[in-house]
């Protein structure tokens, strides 16, 4: 009870508002994109395995065990006055998308599943916090059918993150300590997890999604950074 207290005066005293092609990777602690660029990751919202074919990007396979469903933060350079595009297909379905960054920017596509058989992606815009003396958490509605996602501390701790709409995210910092969670919508609750190993100066993400069936999905996973050299 003592940790849960200590996470609740940490969290109220500074809110905040497959195949992979890299070469080099490293955890989020003050990266900076090269001028002119921005940084970009897929997640996977799907129960099933995502084929993403960017045209700024070698081909993404991204899986279904959490660690597996998300990108590294990678560089895209020259994103000023560009629209990049990105095929998606699972499959079954096929999808694209279409977007555009702003320079220095921090930005997550979610894809998830769409009306009549097809893939969508939504653009989310993150919040990069880098302070060192604390450790940064993200927590992700990627549910199409969610309206309001909650994120509390657990056995009936008070709520962390209130209200994330459908395919939004919202970002605090906290003290690194250990907790244990659970993401519900509603009423339908995923099963609870622990937050815990946080260090300081990290970045860290928590994803609410469908799971099998009609059963909610919750998990963390750091955020990690890379550069493509081709």
């Amino acid at each position: 009870m003592r940790r849960l207290a200590f996470l609740v005066l940490a969290l109220n005293a500074a809110c905040i508002g497959g195949t992979n092609p890299a070469r080099a990777q490293g955890e989020v602690y003050d990266p900076v994109p090269p001028r002119g660029s921005a940084y970009l990751r897929i997640m996977n919202g799907l129960d099933v395995e995502l084929t993403a074919n960017p045209d700024f990007l070698p081909q993404q396979r991204l899986g279904t065990a959490p660690a597996q469903r998300i990108m590294a933060y990678t560089v895209v350079p020259n994103v000023a006055n560009r629209t990049l595009n990105v095929t998606l297909q699972d499959g079954r379905r096929r999808g694209s998308a279409s977007l555009r960054l702003e320079e220095g920017s921090f930005v997550t596509l979610l894809v998830h599943a769409g009306p009549n058989g097809t893939l969508e992606a939504a653009r989310i815009v993150d919040v990069a916090d880098f302070n060192r003396a604390r450790a940064r958490i993200a927590f992700y509605n990627g549910m199409p059918d969610c309206p309001a996602a909650v994120l509390a501390l657990q056995p009936s701790g008070p709520v962390i993150f209130d209200a994330v709409p459908r395919l939004e995210s919202r970002a605090r910092s906290v003290n690194p300590v250990t907790a244990d969670v659970q993401a519900r919508c509603a009423e339908r609750a995923a099963p609870g997890f622990t937050l815990q190993s946080l260090e300081a100066g990290g970045m860290y993400s928590v994803w609410l999604i469908r799971g099998q069936g009609t059963a909610l999905s919750a998990f963390v996973t750091r955020d990690v950074t890379a550069v493509w050299r081709p």
